[in-house]
């Protein structure tokens, strides 16, 4: 399990930590004391940390810290995670049909709000689909965006 997912910030939260990975001298060691001098230790305790977590299975230390509320979990790949139930669930990922392409994934909205409900009913616009309109609003010519595009500027 990698330290950097074990956000043992408050006090108990930090001396549950070193009690369950069976190091409590860590407790009131004065480099890790205090939050603030433990942030700036952490070079000297996260191999410490490491060391007994490499022991046992990032599953097994989920399930005992969670249990003591230290807050962890496992570092997931970005398609494990957008593959999540709580993804799924939350319907962050909306498939939608696109014109001349056809099914396409995009994220959804993930705020939802009672009184001012909100709903994806597009795709997103290809790229350098409104290029010209937005340049025209800039005081471009259509003659300097012709000349643009023959560059291969836009």
């Amino acid at each position: 399990m990698d330290t950097s997912t074990l956000p043992a910030n408050q006090q108990q939260q930090w001396e549950d930590l070193a009690t369950t990975l069976g190091v409590p001298e860590l407790i009131t060691d004065p480099r890790f004391q205090e939050r603030d001098t433990r942030k700036g230790n952490r070079f000297l305790l996260t191999p410490l940390l490491e060391e007994k977590l490499a022991q046992q299975s990032t599953a097994y230390w989920v399930e005992i810290l969670n249990a003591k509320g230290i807050p962890s979990g496992d570092i997931l790949s970005l398609e494990a995670a957008l593959s999540s139930d709580q993804v799924k669930h939350r319907g962050t990922i909306e498939e939608i049909k696109e014109p001349g392409i056809g099914d396409i994934k995009i994220f959804n909205l993930t705020a939802k709000f009672s009184k001012t409900p909100a709903e994806i009913t597009a795709p997103p616009p290809i790229l350098s689909a409104h290029t010209a309109e937005i340049l025209a609003e800039l005081g471009y010519s259509k003659q300097d965006i012709k000349i643009l595009k023959e560059k291969s500027v836009i």
